[in-house]
């Protein structure tokens, strides 16, 4: 595949302005991470209803359903802690996963659903407020257990991306998305694991094992909530999601990844922190 440095760029530059964006109010407090995660929730949200086709009331009940999904669970988190609430939003978004997976290993277009409140609830909102909750596990705000959370997802992009390009030669998925390969996607998980031994090293907080057991889980999930968001866009016929980053398109383009992601890491957080 041709190399384009200008365009992987634009993609860093874009990528270390939305992390600045996020990890800032994320850093300052409870309350501006809680707003600035809610904020992302909303315009994603919005975006996918969008594409979808949803206008007018319909668009904006199924956004504010699905952003009363996210507050209801952050509220609970900062009043009463991590509890059930979080653990059953946990099993909900993991069960939609399974119902993702599925329509990929069908090749079926994996958002059609007759209330599209439902996948941005499950999809968006919830794994979104678990990013959050992620956030206040143990005693302590801790908003350095995202800021590792968006670097594995971050690595695993880069790396998949720079020795994809350069190297690869056997695609991962030819009919979904042709320019992903099985090179850049290793080279991607391998990436993971530095990346775990590397926050061990310096932040500690878990064993080197699970810290490498997170990395691959990141790893892995990632690469399968991209390909699902390039299985969805290329059954609408799209290339971007949106306009909204430059270089990556729109927020889903940005964040598919971590959305599909987020389940699995809350559920290795709940049985192994």
């Amino acid at each position: 595949m041709k190399w384009n440095a200008t365009q992987f760029g634009q993609r860093v530059v874009t990528a270390l302005l939305f992390g600045t964006a996020l990890l800032v109010p994320l850093f300052a407090g409870k309350i501006t991470g809680l707003i600035i995660l809610g904020l992302l929730s909303l315009l994603t949200t919005l975006e996918y209803l969008q594409l979808q086709g949803l206008k007018s009331w319909r668009l904006w009940i199924a956004t504010f359903l699905s952003l009363l999904m996210y507050i209801a669970l952050t509220v609970l988190v900062l009043s009463k802690g991590l509890g059930d609430p979080i653990l059953y939003a946990t099993y909900l978004a993991l069960a939609f996963c399974a119902v993702l997976l599925y329509r990929l290993y069908k090749r079926q277009d994996p958002f059609v659903f007759t209330f599209q409140v439902l996948p941005a609830t499950l999809y968006i909102a919830i794994p979104i407020a678990l990013l959050f909750a992620v956030a206040n596990w143990g005693d302590n705000y801790q908003p350095v257990w995202v800021l590792a959370i968006l670097l594995f997802v971050w690595i695993n992009d880069v790396l998949a991306y720079l020795i994809g390009r350069k190297y690869g030669k056997k695609p991962f998925s030819r009919f979904i998305s042709p320019n992903k390969t099985w090179e850049g996607t290793l080279a991607g998980w391998f990436g993971c694991i530095l990346m775990a031994l590397i926050l061990n090293q310096y932040l500690g907080m878990m064993t080197r094992w699970e810290w490498i057991c997170l990395g691959l889980i990141i790893g892995v999930t990632s690469s399968i909530g991209d390909l699902i968001e390039s299985l969805f866009k290329r059954r609408k016929g799209i290339k971007d999601s949106g306009t909204f980053l430059p270089g990556h398109g729109g927020l889903l383009d940005r964040i598919d990844s971590l959305l599909f992601s987020m389940p699995f890491i809350a559920l290795f957080f709940s049985f192994y922190l």
